[in-house]
């Protein structure tokens, strides 16, 4: 794609990885702008979010995870990400998204939730 993300299209279900270390504010509406390309012209509506590369994410940036969450949700679709960083981890159970999605610390778990 850019260098930012990657786009694969499985059987069942669109993974997202983020290449970026820092998933921020002037990253975010590119982001945004993926996920509904992605939702739209790919027609996916289930997305896995392979954030193991980003080592800090802010409000703005899970504000478009949560949007992509509200968006498939109205479709019937769902979301699930991937985390490796404790800190992107915690901002995650903090704002209590798991209750929304998964979120998990491998991606077998990610994967298997996202293809139910």
């Amino acid at each position: 794609m850019n260098g930012k993300f990657t786009i694969e299209q499985f059987q069942n279900y669109c993974k997202i990885t983020v290449l970026e270390h820092m998933a921020a504010a002037p990253l975010t509406i590119e982001f945004k702008n993926l996920i509904d390309d992605v939702i739209k012209r790919n027609k996916c509506k289930k997305i896995l979010f392979d954030l193991t590369h980003v080592e800090f994410v802010d409000s703005s940036f899970i504000g478009a995870i949560v949007y992509a969450y509200k968006n498939l949700n109205n479709i019937g679709g769902k979301i699930s990400v991937v985390v490796k960083s404790a800190m992107v981890y915690d901002r995650f159970m903090v704002s209590q998204l798991d209750r929304l999605f998964k979120i998990s610390s491998n991606y077998e778990d990610a994967e298997s939730y996202i293809k139910e």
